[in-house]
């Protein structure tokens, strides 16, 4: 079933987040979860928060788009198609699986690497390696950019690195996780 929903706007992040965060809504605040909330819709944002409970006031921006891209994924999955498949309203995109938008993600970095290129300027290599796995600490998925989060659940307290824009488990996380292919790639040349 396709469904056109409209974009957020900056007051309906504001409303959003007082009625299920209950934190203070701060400028900056409403323009990080306007961006990692791009491309979903109110109606969508409000229902996976809603299911979340009370679990909502410690909600990550990336935690709401996974919950939202997880409901896309079984709405696209079990509904049969209806009229709405046989004549497509304007504007209408088809709904993306997930290795559709990874592989869309992956387009997104090249291109960003190129423009890198042809600017001339300097792309720090760790932030493309932290990228590559998903954060421990604030749970961002891979190739997603870490939420503003400073303090999990538990009391632990981790800044973002501003070189990477990343915590520093992430990197951490991507850093042991290569080290484990580069090793299980050479055991496997020796035993050649």
């Amino acid at each position: 079933m396709s469904t056109m929903h409209a974009v957020m706007s900056r007051s309906d992040v504001r409303g959003l987040l007082m009625r299920h965060t209950g934190a203070q809504v701060t400028e900056e605040l409403v323009t990080s979860w306007l961006s990692g909330l791009a491309g979903y819709s109110l109606a969508e944002c409000h229902a996976a928060m809603s299911a979340m409970g009370p679990g909502a006031r410690r909600i990550t921006p990336s935690a709401v788009a996974g919950s939202c891209d997880a409901a896309r994924d079984r709405a696209a999955g079990s509904s049969p198609p209806g009229p709405a498949a046989a004549a497509p309203a304007r504007g209408w995109r088809p709904r993306t699986s997930g290795a559709d938008r990874d592989y869309h993600r992956q387009a997104g970095m090249r291109g960003i690497r190129a423009a890198y290129e042809v600017m001339g300027w300097v792309r720090n290599a760790d932030h493309d390696l932290a990228r590559s796995v998903a954060c421990p600490f604030c749970q961002a998925k891979a190739w997603a950019v870490c939420g503003p989060l400073s303090r999990n659940r538990a009391g632990v307290r981790e800044l973002r690195d501003t070189a990477t824009r990343m915590h520093p488990s992430r990197l951490e996380s991507a850093r042991a996780q290569l080290a484990r292919r580069e090793t299980t790639t050479h055991d496997q040349e020796n035993a050649r």
